[in-house]
């Protein structure tokens, strides 16, 4: 599963701490296993990815090509800086035949290689572990010796952008929002029977977009946005995205209200070619946020894709990911989030997230 994250905040690093200090601010979390790529324009920096740390069994050129696949997308580059986050000891240096050596090398190099066959050099790279960071690819004596993490979060960047509001959180997982229930014991009856009447009275069939329900919930989503809501509406709002129909199109309204068929196909399919209204996307991310509040556990796996779903046309794959995980871990029989993440898992990025020019503006939501 991959980040890829536009960058548009200038900062100055000039140090490997000060770089390593940038990434995580990017991303949001701390990375863990997995490596991160930092495409570069001259100087100056690109396109974040952060992918998974390679699997036992995937040959390192494989895994290297699929990485560049995802960094051509940032055609103004001409170099990149890798970095590996991971606990993992090299296998020479368990057996003892080079304490120096670094794990994952195999990997690093078939990507260096990939980036110089598309013209690309691979300027710097380091290893980031729980003890300390080094450099990554200098497998000699005096210079593996780990820098303590402090300087990282002691450097003037992370000052900087602690200054500017922006946060990390300490995994992942954290990143996925999951309120506390502030609702009343009411809530899973207001949502069921909600549910009961809208199938009940003729539930709209896929893109019967001029159906009155359909209308109905789009009206009542619209005008919720940027609002409270009380368990009422709340209940009301979740009670519509279990009727999947009503939910597919009020999650392409997030991206775009146009109601063409071929559009709303490709935007529930993230091919979807124009830039998303990124201050809806927010406004909704946060209307849903609410709506779980007052949503009982057992009714919130809609909700939890809808987020996930969100997070992934922002490029933010791995927190897409833990959204459906929290999906399935709800409703077991819930498809759209087990296929959403089956498809995600194989790296498949939304378009806009590929350019710089649809893509979600880095630290907005900071």
């Amino acid at each position: 599963m991959n980040e890829n994250t536009q960058h548009n905040a200038t900062v100055t690093a000039s140090t490997a701490a000060d770089l390593l200090a940038y990434v995580p601010t990017v991303l949001g979390f701390q990375p863990r296993e997995s490596f991160v790529v930092i495409t570069m324009r001259g100087k100056m920096a690109g396109a974040t990815l952060r992918t998974d740390a390679p699997r036992e069994g995937v040959r390192p050129v494989d895994y290297a090509r699929t990485v560049m696949e995802h960094l051509l997308a940032d055609t103004a580059a001409d170099g990149a800086l890798l970095i590996a986050y991971t606990n993992e000891v090299a296998d020479a240096a368990l057996s003892g035949e080079n304490e120096h050596a670094k794990p994952y090398m195999d990997y690093a190099k078939a990507i260096e290689t990939e980036m110089e066959r598309a013209g690309w050099s691979l300027r710097n790279g380091w290893l980031v572990t729980d003890k300390g960071y080094t450099t990554y690819f200098c497998e000699d004596a005096g210079c593996c010796a780990l820098n303590p993490l402090e300087e990282v979060r002691d450097s003037t960047v992370n000052a900087e952008m602690v200054y500017r509001g922006y946060s990390t959180r300490p995994s992942v997982e954290a990143m996925a929002a999951d309120p506390a229930f502030i609702g009343s014991g009411n809530a899973h009856a207001l949502i069921s029977d909600a549910t009961y009447w809208i199938n009940r009275l003729g539930a709209p069939d896929d893109l019967e977009f001029d159906h009155q329900k359909m209308r109905d919930a789009r009206a009542e989503w619209n005008e919720a946005l940027g609002e409270d809501v009380d368990e009422a509406a709340a209940c009301e709002l979740a009670a519509y995205l279990h009727i999947k129909s009503i939910r597919d199109r009020l999650m392409a309204d997030a991206i775009s209200a146009a109601d063409d068929e071929l559009t709303f196909g490709k935007i529930l399919t993230g091919r979807y070619e124009g830039r998303p209204d990124w201050s809806r996307v927010d406004a909704t991310e946060d209307l849903l946020i609410k709506v779980l509040a007052y949503t009982p556990i057992e009714d919130r796996a809609p909700l939890f894709c809808f987020l996930g779903w969100l997070c992934w046309y922002r490029g933010s794959s791995s927190v897409a990911i833990a959204y459906f995980t929290k999906a399935v871990d709800v409703d077991g029989q819930h498809r759209l989030s087990r296929l959403l993440r089956e498809m995600v898992g194989r790296s498949y990025v939304a378009l806009p997230a590929q350019s710089e020019a649809t893509a979600y503006p880095q630290g907005r939501r900071h």
